[in-house]
């Protein structure tokens, strides 16, 4: 399937491990992640979605995963983040009515800027007069967000909020067995609770510990064990913008 026009001037990479399915399940987001899964569908509750959640649980993922769901099911789909820093213009945003599924990471992070607003306020009055389907990430409600323009604030009410929650200390363990198990990593629990008591607990940040590992332990040729956690640590320590 092709991709816009806009998704190929900022080089949009789509990775084909990334799942729904693939992201960690636990009772404190089950049931956030079944009703993601149901905007999905065709006959969905709504066209708009406002996913939004502390940073770190995992909001990135989830809409690089719906992307990635979307794409699979040969729907049109735009997808950016307003952090990305080739994003400069709002003209990025023009011309996607004839497009299936859009969606913008980080509206938090919109530009105060009048046109910025007035181009978002369009995109979801087409999707209102349309089947397009839009979903907003933020680490706010959407209520706090520094919206000048009226009309966009009261757009925005018209959004199905889903909250993407964070994971309770103890089932932190749980994630670190579910994802390291998907790559073939035999972390003990001794191994676990050092990674929790020791790192960030935020999931995202986890997970990038684990995938960095894997790739960390390959080229030393050892086991994932605390020690070489250590030195990992201490090496992103050393070089912190690598």
């Amino acid at each position: 399937m092709s991709k816009s026009p806009d998704q190929l001037s900022l080089d949009i990479k789509l990775d084909d491990s990334v799942s729904l399915d693939k992201f960690i399940e636990c009772d404190s987001n089950i049931d956030c992640l079944n009703f993601i899964r149901n905007t999905l569908k065709e006959d969905s509750i709504s066209n708009l979605f406002y996913i939004w959640g502390k940073e770190g649980v995992g909001k990135s993922y989830i809409m690089q995963a719906l992307n990635r769901e979307f794409i699979n099911l040969g729907k049109r789909t735009f997808h950016l983040s307003l952090n990305d820093k080739r994003v400069s213009s709002h003209e990025i945003l023009q011309n996607l009515e004839s497009l299936d599924v859009i969606l913008i990471e980080n509206i938090d992070s919109l530009p105060k800027d009048e046109e910025w607003e007035t181009q978002i306020f369009s995109l979801i009055n087409d999707a209102l007069t349309s089947k397009i389907k839009i979903y907003l990430s933020s680490c706010k409600v959407s209520k706090e967000l520094q919206i000048g323009l009226n009309d966009l604030q009261s757009r925005l009410s018209y959004f199905t909020a889903i909250e993407v929650p964070e994971i309770r200390n103890e089932e932190k363990l749980d994630a670190l067995s579910q994802s390291s198990a998907r790559k073939g990593i035999d972390l003990d629990t001794k191994t676990k609770e050092f990674i929790i008591n020791n790192t960030s607990r935020g999931l995202s940040d986890l997970l990038q510990l684990l995938n960095d590992l894997d790739v960390y332990s390959l080229k030393k040729k050892k086991k994932v064990t605390p020690s070489l956690i250590r030195q990992l640590l201490k090496v992103r320590s050393d070089n912190p913008h690598k």
